[in-house]
């Protein structure tokens, strides 16, 4: 007997190529999908069939808004990477695999600078094995799970770090540095994979902010703040952490809708359109939320600042 077809699911052959031809696929335009169903800010329209174009951000190129009889329905998407954040880079950059040699993996965030010294910035349960490690441990990249070794693959060495609180206590941040042997960039870069280099002073973070990131697992995706006080419970496996006024975020491609995943732990959010660093990324849940630590608490309580670019008011 044939089986039936969920319900909602729109089965056709996709006009692919003539629309194809007729938009000569801009370089922003990544790909010309088949029939789907619409979406309003991730969310299905049921009923309504359309022709998927996909871009890399909006606004982007012009494109018609009708095919035939059928709605063309632009999506953002971004840069759909092939993982290559799990690779090992030499020189390093920012937003591939890093971890301590105890640990899979997680991200690094950015390079920081202090008092003329530069050092790397992720998780503490990153860099630092959620206070299971000690000053001068060894991080590599890639991370344990993406073949790195120590010591062939060491770029930094662990510095003193705020552990995280798992007792009745609150948290505020989930951070952690390891020193840079240089101080020129000749080895670990500024520059992070799918969106270069960050502006060096954070922003303001607000309600409603299109924020991206480049992380170990999902590369680089876009996201909206959520909340930016939330209160919550964070699970570490084998115990949980109380944290306070973090910033939550949610995916905001329909075709990607998790923001983020796990290995993606250490990565610096910055604001999408000015590339100004807004959070420290350090955990999430099945429903696709991330929750980040506001990037100012960071760098206040390590006494650093952001290798990068000065913003247009500097």
């Amino acid at each position: 007997m044939q089986k039936m077809r969920p319900p909602n699911i729109f089965v056709a052959s996709p006009p692919q190529q003539p629309l194809e031809n007729q938009l000569n696929l801009a370089q922003e335009i990544l790909s010309v999908g088949g029939i789907g169903t619409k979406t309003i800010d991730g969310t299905f329209q049921y009923g309504e069939n359309v022709v998927r174009v996909y871009v890399r951000e909006l606004p982007g190129p012009i494109i018609p808004k009708w095919f035939g009889n059928l709605r063309i329905d632009v999506l953002e998407i971004g840069q759909i990477t092939a993982y290559q954040n799990r690779d090992r880079y030499r020189p390093v950059v920012c937003g591939v695999s890093i971890g301590h040699p105890n640990i899979d993996a997680g991200t690094l965030g950015c390079l920081v600078e202090k008092e003329g010294n530069h050092y790397i910035l992720s998780n503490n349960h990153i860099l630092a094995n959620s206070n299971k490690a000690i000053p001068c441990d060894p991080v590599l990249q890639p991370g344990r799970t993406d073949g790195g070794v120590s010591p062939d693959d060491n770029i930094a060495t662990l510095e003193p770090y705020k552990e995280i609180d798992f007792s009745s206590d609150f948290n505020n941040i989930d951070a952690a540095i390891a020193r840079v042997g240089d101080t020129n960039q000749t080895f670990v870069r500024s520059e992070i994979v799918d969106i270069g280099t960050p502006i060096s002073t954070p922003c303001s973070v607000s309600l409603g902010q299109i924020v991206r990131k480049s992380g170990r697992t999902t590369g680089h995706t876009v996201g909206v703040v959520e909340d930016i006080s939330a209160d919550l419970s964070i699970d570490y496996g084998d115990q949980s952490a109380w944290f306070e006024n973090q910033i939550v975020v949610k995916g905001v491609a329909s075709d990607s809708p998790r923001f983020s995943d796990s290995g993606d732990s250490g990565s610096l959010l910055v604001d999408k359109q000015t590339f100004e660093p807004v959070a420290l990324l350090f955990a999430g849940n099945e429903f696709g939320l991330t929750v980040a630590n506001p990037i100012d608490l960071v760098l206040d309580y390590y006494g650093v600042t952001i290798v990068g670019t000065k913003g247009a008011d500097a």
